[in-house]
């Protein structure tokens, strides 16, 4: 799997106590090589996970090329998508692009409902090509609550609220609606992306639907800027707006960029506003000076210090086992 995965990917390995083998990003491949990835595949290998819709740019993973290599080379691995975002986005605005169970080596898929899914957090889904690969004994029947049905959880009771709500956009939107909403979103990231070009910046997502519908992307080496993208996002959190500046996946560290995740409510009048808002605060900090910059800077960082938590108990700091312990970069934002 990428290092880009979520962390829930390696607790999971640590639950269940699975080796995990990371095939890291570089300076200018933000997702899995396909070729690398059949490579690490030896016997004990149980599947490999491939994202569509990594995190940090919201690109595509190439699930047909890791597919297409495992069946040249008759290896006998199944694959298990991470579609979490790109689940509810890649059907409605590439339908063409083979990523599912057309492809044979395909075994499960999984999707968040919260995200795309257009419902509020806690939902997800999971859909296996058939039940074989879901073993009876992960499966308990239970006829307690009026009626024999199976059950099948990872976890503890939660509220069915969540579920209602997808039901209720399933049947709202449909297809159509769901393409529309799509349709609309990939226009507005590409009318962003468009005009942060203009400013300037380097655009590292996929546009045209090609990706998710969000634009990442970064200043300029070539221009020389006396300022970084973090200062840019303390600039834009001054007017209202809350757009994340981090570092990219563990071997690729070195780069920063920052993101804009286009969702339903964030209209064109909105992305002017934005696109407004990052000119200016371009300019502020391009009038200022290294000395000036740096001192505010420091001061913004003192501000956010003081009211910072401290939200883990000192015992658990500076484990080793986790990407982060090992590497000193954490795992992409969800």
């Amino acid at each position: 799997m990428s290092s880009a995965v979520q962390v829930c990917w390696e607790k999971a390995a640590r639950y269940l106590d699975v080796e995990e083998r990371f095939i890291y990003c570089t300076e200018d491949r933000f997702v899995i090589d396909p070729e690398e990835t059949v490579k690490a595949v030896d016997e004990n290998t149980i599947g490999i996970c491939v994202i569509l819709g990594v995190t940090y740019t919201g690109e595509y993973e190439d699930v047909k090329a890791v597919n297409d290599l495992l069946v040249k080379n008759n290896i006998d691995c199944g694959i298990h998508v991470d579609a979490a975002s790109g689940g509810f986005v890649a059907p409605f605005l590439t339908p063409e692009l083979e990523w599912d169970f057309r492809l044979e080596k395909v075994i499960s898929i999984n999707v968040s409902g919260h995200k795309y899914g257009l419902v509020y957090p806690g939902i997800g889904w999971v859909l296996w090509r058939s039940p074989e690969y879901l073993p009876k004994e992960l499966v308990f029947n239970i006829n307690y609550l009026g009626a024999d049905q199976a059950s099948f959880t990872l976890n503890f009771s939660k509220g069915a609220s969540p579920i209602i709500g997808q039901y209720y956009q399933l049947i709202r939107l449909g297809k159509r609606g769901y393409r529309a909403i799509m349709v609309n979103l990939r226009a507005t990231a590409d009318y962003l992306a468009v005009a942060l070009k203009e400013l300037g910046f380097i655009i590292l997502s996929k546009g045209d639907g090609h990706g998710l519908p969000l634009v990442a992307f970064r200043l300029n080496p070539e221009h020389k800027h006396h300022y970084d993208e973090f200062a840019i996002a303390h600039q834009l959190r001054e007017r209202g707006w809350i757009v994340p500046a981090y570092t990219m996946a563990p071997h690729a560290q070195n780069m920063k960029l920052m993101r804009v995740v286009v969702r339903e409510d964030f209209s064109q009048s909105r992305c002017d506003q934005l696109i407004v808002d990052i000119k200016v605060a371009s300019e502020i900090l391009g009038k200022m000076d290294k000395k000036s910059l740096d001192e505010h800077l420091q001061r913004v960082k003192d501000t956010a210090a003081a009211r910072k938590r401290i939200h883990h108990h000192p015992h658990y700091k500076h484990e080793k086992h986790s990407l982060q312990g090992k590497t000193g970069k954490t795992h992409a934002v969800c």
